[in-house]
């Protein structure tokens, strides 16, 4: 698979009704009065960060370059 990307590196997005954190991961503003996203590294997992909504959530990714090395393509095969 084209950058080595496995089940280990993705990120789920949970729903906000699910769990109450403060901070944004981004901005450190307070997510709740927002429209606060909320990711965890599995499904069913604990959060793992929070962030106001999905523009602080867009530049937290591109500010920490986690689309570098990315798949750009994928297919079962792979």
């Amino acid at each position: 698979m084209c950058g080595g990307s496995t089940d280990a590196d993705k990120t789920f997005v949970l729903p906000a009704a699910s769990v109450r954190m403060t901070a944004c991961t981004y901005c450190g503003c307070p997510v709740e009065t927002h429209d606060p996203v909320f990711v965890s590294e599995s499904p069913d997992g604990e959060p793992t960060a929070q962030f106001c909504n999905y523009g602080c959530l867009s530049a937290h990714i591109d500010e920490a370059g986690l689309t570098t090395g990315t798949a750009c393509e994928w297919s079962p095969a792979q």
